[in-house]
């Protein structure tokens, strides 16, 4: 583990990580200041510049007070002292804030005057986070984002030297692996060095010659597994793809379509109002115009998330985790224990049909309920990919769902259990698609591995699996159309995540026979991990080399 510890095995974070983590109040600051005093410093910029005085009473007495030498001293003491005050107030915090980790949690332990002690149990680790905002990646900073389960669980160690973070990382990783397969902590290999920057194919960089070399090794550092690499088991996403893929996204297609209806009634009301002499229709068309510009910076500010977040993305897979990175200015890096999804969808909009794109999210405990809701960005692993991407990603994350991912995808659903007669007045052009499937492994050791397959939607095509391990409970219900026409609709429960795992639609007699078979698997899956088996079966599958 880099730094040194103390007798108790608490380290200290980067020295200057309470001004970075401060950053912002300083530039705002800084930014308030610059406003208040703006046409003041033009008007010393045109006075310096053209060698003539401003008749301006204001701007002569400031000039009159900063050539006292008396004033000018104050102010340059005033602000030293407010920079000593700064660096005063960061040390002391740097001193109080520190991190630890266990063989069994992480800790975090922080505050001067109150407190704070955070505590993530490495059995309860969901994912280990990388993040690099600009300007932390400039400074060559990190900071470690360790997630668990629960509304807002989390353990942040902010910030640490970037190659010191990812060994903190794997410290981390290969303990919860160990607890979680039931060896002894001891057992895990210990870091013995920083991870070196590896470059966008997994090779590592050669040995710097020097700290500026370092430091921009660690900046283009795309924190890809090498092991992965040499595995050939990375899936990338091309520029080119990603960019075609947001121009063809419904909410390229839906700013297009409100930019040409703006346009179009614009036009038309401009001419009637021309031939009329009408100036409502002139302000109508100017109206028109004004209303859809905001629908039009939302929906291109969510195209341009989807870029960064799809920007470099590269998914690949280690000993203990899977890795997932992307990002252009700022970088996050997802590194996800084997066994932690929740469930896991695959979408198909339309007009990705002709190129056999797909999107692929997943559902993970931890997050928030903001960060938890519909967006486009959130929790993807996956921005687009063609088929094999996509059943890759699928095996390697869900080992258990490693048959039968083609016939979700794209097949006829022949195995599934399809759409009551009547659906089509619900479902319209869904009807054909709808579908469940219950995979329940005939090897009592493998139980673990059952899964639940949804197939569903027309104009977005969706295929979600969800290990029935990580059920919370399971529902049929009948809203009023479902019960005029004897339908019904399941829907399985897990954590709060992106992905819903439901199908409307299904005749009533097949409901209710999949939800009383869904219910004795939930139990039987439930009673087999408790009793032991998917320690070893969890075990074999990650030896399994993705793809």
């Amino acid at each position: 583990m880099p730094g040194t510890a103390d007798a108790e095995g608490w380290r200290r974070l980067h020295p200057i990580s309470p001004l970075l983590r401060g950053g912002l109040v300083l530039l705002v600051l800084i930014g308030v200041f610059i406003a208040n005093f703006r046409d003041l410093f033009v008007r010393m910029f045109v006075a310096a510049s053209t060698h003539e005085p401003v008749e301006d009473d204001e701007f002569t007495a400031i000039l009159g007070m900063l050539s006292n030498g008396q004033t000018l001293l104050l102010v340059l003491g005033g602000v030293v002292l407010l920079l000593v005050v700064i660096i005063g107030v960061s040390w002391v915090a740097w001193r109080f804030h520190t991190y630890r980790v266990s063989g069994e949690a992480v800790e975090s332990r922080s505050g001067v005057l109150f407190r704070q002690h955070r505590r993530a149990p490495l059995d309860r680790v969901q994912s280990v986070n990388l993040q690099r905002p600009l300007l932390a990646r400039l400074l060559g900073l990190t900071k470690i984002e360790v997630l668990t389960g629960g509304q807002g669980g989390k353990v942040e160690l902010a910030y640490l030297g970037h190659r010191d973070a990812k060994a903190v990382r794997e410290r981390i990783l290969q303990l919860a692996s160990a607890r979680r397969s039931g060896n002894s902590v001891d057992a895990a290999p210990g870091v013995v060095a920083p991870a070196a920057a590896v470059s966008y194919d997994g090779t590592r960089y050669a040995q710097p010659a020097d700290s500026l070399t370092e430091r921009v090794q660690d900046f283009a550092d795309f924190d890809v597994d090498p092991e992965a690499a040499e595995a050939h088991a990375l899936v990338r996403v091309p520029l080119g793809r990603l960019l075609g893929s947001i121009l063809l996204s419904w909410e390229a297609v839906i700013t297009l379509i409100l930019l040409l209806v703006a346009i179009f009634w614009g036009l038309i009301s401009s001419a009637i109002g021309a031939v009329t002499g009408s100036s409502g229709f002139l302000a109508a068309g100017g109206v028109s115009l004004l209303t859809v510009i905001p629908l039009i910076l939302v929906t291109v500010g969510m195209m341009f998330a989807q870029f960064n977040k799809g920007f470099n993305f590269t998914l690949s897979r280690g000993r203990e985790s899977v890795r997932v990175g992307s990002g252009l200015t700022s970088t996050v890096t997802d590194s996800i224990p084997f066994g932690r999804i929740h469930a896991i969808e695959a979408r198909q909009p339309l007009f990705w049909r002709p190129f056999g794109w797909w999107r692929v999210r997943v559902t993970l405990a931890g997050h928030s309920v903001s960060e938890a809701g519909q967006s486009v960005t959130q929790n993807v692993v996956l921005p687009v990919g063609r088929h094999d991407d996509v059943v890759r990603v699928i095996e390697t994350l869900v080992p258990g769902a490693a048959t039968g991912i083609t016939e979700g995808l794209t097949g006829s659903g022949e195995d599934y259990v399809g759409a009551g007669p009547r659906a089509g007045w619900l479902l319209w052009f869904g009807k054909r698609r709808a579908g469940v499937r219950i995979d329940v492994p005939t090897d009592p050791t493998a139980l673990t591995d059952a899964t639940l397959r949804i197939r569903r939607g027309a104009l977005t095509r969706s295929f979600a699996i969800m290990p029935i391990v990580r059920a919370q409970s399971v529902q049929l219900s009948r809203p009023m159309w479902h019960y005029v026409l004897k339908l019904a609709a399941l829907q399985a429960h897990t954590v709060l995540g992106p992905v819903r795992v439901s199908v409307r639609g299904i005749a009533l007699d097949d409901a209710r026979a999949v939800f009383e078979h869904l219910s004795a698997a939930v139990l039987a899956v439930q009673r087999a991990e408790s009793d032991g088996h998917p320690t070893t079966r969890r075990s074999e599958s990650d030896e399994r080399p993705a793809g």
